[in-house]
């Protein structure tokens, strides 16, 4: 009996794909697996051919969300498995879920959030709350899109303005991998001299670095609060002055580093696989 033939879902080209994506697909060949890369837009994919959708480097969703979660909806009505769960998905989507670990006892930095068609002077708010600097985030955002560190002028909802953490230049931000809710991997993230900002698109550095137990128990207790479970998941940390902040947690399409850990390439596979089995989707 032939395995299970699994989309690789993307919005980039082949020869764009992280160098991480190449090593799940030869993983799961290698686990049993068929894997196509196939772009979630497309209205030449023929969905109904595969036995599980996994959404990976989806990097433009935060563009086109209804498009994207109408296609996410397609996929359920012709009860295909995705990965991760829709239900996960939706959630993910907009950032107020921060807002859900806040009030569980999961600190963030200190978050202001704007309803549609509200204002707010920086400055004031800054000045009010005693703020160096805030940083100001789209609700829906990747890759650090429409995101600004301000200590003046007015924005207008929908908007999240959040007081910056100083530790990131210092510090950095970490990365921390997990399948299955089990820890895999991590890496730390640095912005470029003198931004903040610590996406490689933006001119950021990657190193692979072994967290502390104190950041491996803080990630786990955020997982733990998520509403479905989470084959994969990214949990982006913060230290600063002995107190660790969630920034992230990404488990729609998180860069997952596999490359800088390549046995974690044959750990997901594991997991997709048994998920895929166990009907967890």
């Amino acid at each position: 009996m032939s395995g299970p033939n699994i989309a690789i879902a993307t919005s980039l080209p082949a020869a764009d794909q992280p160098p991480g994506e190449q090593l799940l697909i030869t993983a799961l060949a290698q686990a049993g697996a068929s894997a196509t890369l196939a772009t979630w837009s497309s209205p030449e994919v023929d969905w109904i051919q595969f036995s599980a959708v996994v959404i990976r480097t989806c990097w433009d969703y935060h563009l086109r969300v209804p498009e994207f979660l109408a296609w996410i909806k397609s996929l359920e009505d012709r009860h295909l498995v995705v990965i991760n769960h829709p239900q996960l998905i939706r959630w993910n989507v907009d950032k107020s879920y921060l807002q859900h670990f806040a009030t569980s006892g999961i600190a963030i930095p200190e978050t202001i959030w704007l309803q549609p068609e509200e204002e707010a002077d920086i400055a004031k708010l800054c000045a009010t709350r005693k703020w160096e600097q805030a940083v100001i985030k789209p609700v829906i955002s990747a890759s650090a899109y429409g995101t600004e560190r301000r200590n003046s002028g007015q924005v207008q909802g929908p908007m999240m303005i959040q007081q910056y953490l100083p530790a990131i230049e210092t510090e950095g931000e970490w990365s921390l991998i997990y399948f299955d809710h089990e820890f895999s991997h991590s890496v730390r993230k640095r912005p470029r001299a003198s931004d903040f900002r610590v996406q490689k698109d933006h001119g950021g550095s990657v190193e692979p670095a072994t967290p502390p137990s104190t950041l491996t128990t803080f990630a786990k207790a955020t997982l733990q609060l998520l509403p479905h479970p989470a084959t994969f998941a990214r949990v982006d940390l913060v230290e600063q002055d002995g107190r660790i902040y969630l920034m992230e947690i990404e488990v729609i399409e998180p860069e997952l580093f596999l490359n800088y850990a390549p046995e974690s390439a044959q750990r997901l596979p594991n997991s997709i696989l048994r998920d895929l089995s166990a009907g967890r989707h």
